[in-house]
């Protein structure tokens, strides 16, 4: 397996390896073909590059929320509050179980990328993207 580092000047995201095994395919692969890359890093800083990036990851989440995204109950909410991240995205604000649920850990992750993109491409920065590799 792989884990994923992203950062930029301001943060940086640890993609474990279970996580990279979901997003890896989506936007990693046509990444990889990029004439850019030294030793598995990737230096983002075409920003139609980082937008397209941008634009991929937007599909895939709105793709995911649309198919698996239920509205936690009140009680639930109440309960077990600290599980519980709100997101908005796309004009809505979503309560996302990051703590206990694969698929939640999955929505926020991406959705933090999204900001790492959108902090980039609007400051005019580079991001870099280091694979590695897992015994």
């Amino acid at each position: 397996m792989k884990e994923i580092i992203i950062k930029n000047s301001n943060s940086e995201i640890l993609i474990d390896d279970n996580l990279s095994y979901y997003l890896f395919p989506y936007f990693f692969v046509p990444l990889l073909e990029n004439k850019d890359i030294i030793n598995e890093n990737l230096f983002l800083n075409n920003k139609d590059k980082i937008k397209d990036l941008y634009d991929d990851l937007e599909k895939y989440l709105k793709k995911i929320l649309i198919e698996w995204y239920q509205e936690p109950s009140e009680k639930e909410l109440q309960k077990y509050s600290t599980r519980y991240e709100r997101i908005k995205f796309d004009n809505k604000i979503y309560k996302i179980n990051y703590r206990m649920f694969e698929i939640g850990r999955l929505v926020y992750l991406i959705y933090c990328i999204l900001q790492i993109l959108d902090n980039s491409y609007t400051k005019g920065e580079s991001i870099n993207i280091r694979i590695i590799h897992k015994g």
